[in-house]
């Protein structure tokens, strides 16, 4: 059996996401995850999270400000640059947390990262990790080559677009033919990684979600460009969640139903073998075929976490109470899911 975890986009929403798995770690020291698969501030998450390393993850969860991720400059002073924001700080963060020794750890811990960003001059999405990498019907991969490589793929992952610059993550790999090529926020394309856990095998899923299941529902008015922006991908964002879950939901459902068939055509007298082949059509790949139903576990917060849109806002004081609150929210998921 493998086992996945995955961890959706959010900015500084992510502290929630620390703070359960800082629960999960403490009510259930035994789980041990195999796959790990991270969108935008989750792709900062899941390389330490393979690590162990999540006292590190509370530190930089609850001790970033305004100016140690993004500077917030005038519109005025960015025109004919490629971001509203400056977002060097969070390129020095990632320098600083994300070494060649722990990229070498990673390696031989046995883990499999998978990091998802959005291509802008091909619109794919684009999943760097550091496992062989083999490209799928509705996304591409590409195997990391080294630190650089790596801590590039988190950056882009970790870049909204617009507000954030773009990413050539292939530019320091010599000769590499995609190194011109600009990337950004894998939230894009995918919200939460579910298909790309599902694809490297996984039969079991814990998805940490940073957005509640309900919109959230502002009345306000919006006056300036920053607030339309925001709350234009706040909206998106919870779109394209919507889509990431329903797909492996429907995929599960439809192999729990060709399982239940099959156990009722074999009750009726028909033997196993001959009821597989039934369902095996020669010249036609089944992406249920040999598949077993899966165990998909979602925690996400049942009221909006703040952060500002797009998770953009980052204070130590509120960073720290989402990081409270997904602790409660690991022990309460503990408690009635797992243990219940």
């Amino acid at each position: 059996m493998k086992r996945a975890l995955v961890i959706s986009g959010g900015g500084s929403k992510g502290a929630w996401a620390v703070g359960v798995l800082k629960q999960l770690r403490q009510r259930l020291p035994e789980l041990e995850f195999d796959i790990f698969v991270g969108t935008s501030t989750g792709s900062l998450i899941v390389p330490l999270a393979a690590l162990g390393e999540i006292d590190l993850l509370e530190h930089i969860y609850t001790t970033q400000s305004e100016g140690t991720i993004v500077r917030k400059l005038r519109i005025g002073d960015r025109l004919g640059t490629d971001s509203v924001f400056d977002a060097n700080p969070l390129m020095a963060l990632i320098d600083q947390h994300f070494r060649d020794d722990r990229y070498a750890a990673l390696l031989a811990s046995g883990k499999s990262v998978y990091i998802n960003t959005t291509c802008l001059q091909t619109g794919e999405l684009v999943v760097f990790t550091n496992e062989e990498a083999i490209d799928r019907e509705n996304y591409s991969m590409r195997q990391v080559q080294n630190g650089d490589h790596f801590r590039r793929a988190i950056m882009a992952s970790a870049c909204q677009p617009v507000f954030m610059p773009t990413i050539r993550v292939n530019k320091n790999i010599p000769d590499h033919p995609e190194k011109d090529l600009q990337y950004v926020d894998g939230g894009v394309r995918e919200y939460a990684g579910i298909e790309m856990a599902i694809d490297a095998g996984a039969t079991e899923i814990y998805t940490i979600l940073l957005s509640p299941e309900k919109g959230i529902d502002e009345n306000k008015e919006y006056r300036d460009l920053f607030s339309i922006l925001h709350r234009t991908i706040d909206i998106f964002t919870q779109d394209v969640g919507k889509n990431d879950l329903i797909i492996p939901d429907q995929y599960n459902e439809a192999l729990k139903y060709i399982e239940a068939v099959k156990r009722k055509i074999v009750n009726a007298g028909i033997p196993r073998e001959d009821v597989n082949r039934y369902f095996t059509i020669r010249g036609h790949e089944s992406p249920f075929e040999d598949k077993q139903p899966l165990k998909l576990y979602t925690i996400r917060p049942e009221e909006a976490l703040g952060g500002g849109p797009g998770g953009l806002n980052f204070s130590p004081e509120e960073m720290k109470g989402m990081l409270t609150r997904g602790v409660a929210a690991g022990d309460d998921f503990v408690t009635k899911e797992i243990r219940g």
